[in-house]
């Protein structure tokens, strides 16, 4: 012991300087920060210092690591600090009580949870339990343990300010360099990054099926191409739609013999009694989505072949759309192709937000007007679900939600004791409503209701994707 240190039972006053700064999750003491060693000089340390004695009787800081530092540097009114000495924790505790203390700090940054994460990991502490422990959300510890596991995505996490949610996702994706890069891009222009990783995994099992398919159609014997290999103008290399020297259609018993002739899987999706994404369908109707074999020509002037709008006849050529034309019409398909996939992806990343907010313990502002509108209005969407014994409602809060669940509805209404709680379930219930009713109908002809609930649930922090955005943007009816 120095005399530098003076007992008053378990609380010290210590010279700063003799202070042995120990291990700690956070790594950055901000040194620059004047203001903070200002307050220090003239006012000293007003929270108290922990630290224990090691074997050689030195006080080992545990927590104000940084209030030490500062005090060493600036110097205090009384050149000590209060210092309080506890018994050497172990090693979980020290981290718990480390990442507790600065967790909820704004400056605490997402690379030192990491580290305080990864190091409880090591130590054989469970996810669940630090979670528990350091009041951790669990998405953010599963996150940290995600990306602890990548250097390359560690480094990108600091460089790139990213949080533990969207460096868990560039994680998911590494390798991947299309991928990353649309992340990338996400991050750099303040997109959802959740949106973006969702179309992404749809679209990875979409080819993943689609190679199943092909690879089946080459057990059969037929020259099925690789996605890779299809074209985006292979619109114009149907066999169906070219013509011989003639201008006569091929028949199609005649298409595998033809030179250069193979076969394109197309992705379709399919509604009762319409088989065109461009028809308007209706809400209810449940699409399927089936891969469809397509001929076509890889070189139709090699074989003698020309496209029917490609006619030798002058009268006939002149009645078909301009080039120009068919381009625009092309492009219009493509986008409602991308907006439909996007909005089924979207749906996903929207429901589990939404399973999440309805578990939330505070009734968010505006949710009575919701509630009013859609019961007093009488709303269909609402009428349907309550029809249908809320199906996807019983689904969110964990219930069977197959066939009519008459008992669950009974359980999620009674088990909310409290007016807070019931206003809650209650907006859950038509949220879900109005949820289990959209579809990709949705976006191309928004109503003044949709419009309502989308605003709605953006004010209460969901982040929308690109295409759900468009029911705010477009004209409501």
């Amino acid at each position: 012991m120095t005399d530098t240190i003076s007992e008053t039972g378990e609380l010290l006053q210590v010279d700063p300087a003799t202070l042995v700064i120990g291990t700690n999750v956070r790594t950055d003491t901000h040194p620059d920060a004047k203001e903070f060693a200002k307050s220090i000089h003239e006012r000293g340390v007003l929270e108290v210092i922990t630290a224990h004695r090691n074997e050689a009787g030195d006080l080992v800081v545990l927590r104000g690591q940084r209030r030490t530092v500062v005090a060493a540097e600036a110097g205090t009114p009384t050149g000590t600090v209060p210092v309080r000495v506890i018994s050497a924790p172990d090693e979980a505790d020290r981290i718990v009580d480390q990442l507790a203390e600065n967790l909820h700090r704004e400056a605490m940054q997402s690379n030192e949870i990491l580290a305080g994460v990864e190091q409880l990991a090591l130590i054989g502490v469970s996810a669940a339990q630090i979670a528990k422990r350091t009041a951790i959300k669990r998405t953010d510890v599963d996150a940290a343990l995600v990306v602890a596991k990548s250097e390359t995505i560690r480094e990108q996490m600091t460089n790139e300010a990213l949080t533990l949610e969207q460096a868990a996702l560039f994680a998911e994706f590494e390798g991947d360099e299309q991928a990353t890069a649309r992340l990338s891009s996400a991050v750099q222009f303040g997109r959802p990054v959740t949106h973006i990783a969702q179309q992404l995994r749809d679209a990875a099992a979409e080819r993943a099926e689609l190679i199943v398919e092909v690879e089946r159609l080459r057990a059969e014997g037929l020259p099925a191409l690789d996605p890779d290999e299809v074209s985006p103008s292979i619109y114009r290399l149907r066999l169906e739609d070219l013509r011989d020297a003639d201008d006569n259609p091929l028949p199609e018993e005649s298409w595998p013999t033809i030179e250069g002739a193979a076969v394109v899987v197309e992705t379709e999706w399919v509604y009762p009694d319409v088989d065109d994404e461009d028809i308007e369908i209706e809400p209810d109707a449940e699409g399927t989505r089936e891969f469809i074999p397509v001929w076509v020509v890889l070189d139709p002037k090699a074989a003698g072949l020309h496209h029917k709008y490609d006619s030798v006849s002058v009268t006939a050529a002149s009645a078909e759309p301009s080039d120009a034309d068919r381009e625009a019409a092309k492009a219009e398909r493509r986008q409602v192709i991308e907006n439909n996939k996007a909005w089924r992806s979207a749906e996903i990343v929207r429901r589990e937000w939404l399973r999440g907010f309805i578990a939330t313990k505070s009734v968010p502002s505006g949710a009575e007007a919701i509630i009013c509108e859609a019961v007093v209005g009488c709303d269909y969407r609402l009428s349907k679900a309550l029809d249908r014994h809320h199906p996807l409602l019983r689904s969110l809060f964990g219930e069977d939600s197959t066939g009519y669940g008459s008992d669950g509805c009974q359980r999620l209404a009674t088990a909310s004791k409290t007016p807070k709680a019931q206003t809650i379930r209650t907006l859950a219930a038509i949220l879900a409503a109005w949820d289990d009713s959209t579809g990709v109908h949705t976006w191309r002809s928004p109503s003044a209701w949709d419009a309502r609930i989308m605003v709605a649930i953006i004010g209460w922090g969901y982040q929308a994707s690109e295409v759900e955005t468009l029911l705010t943007a477009k004209p409501t009816t």
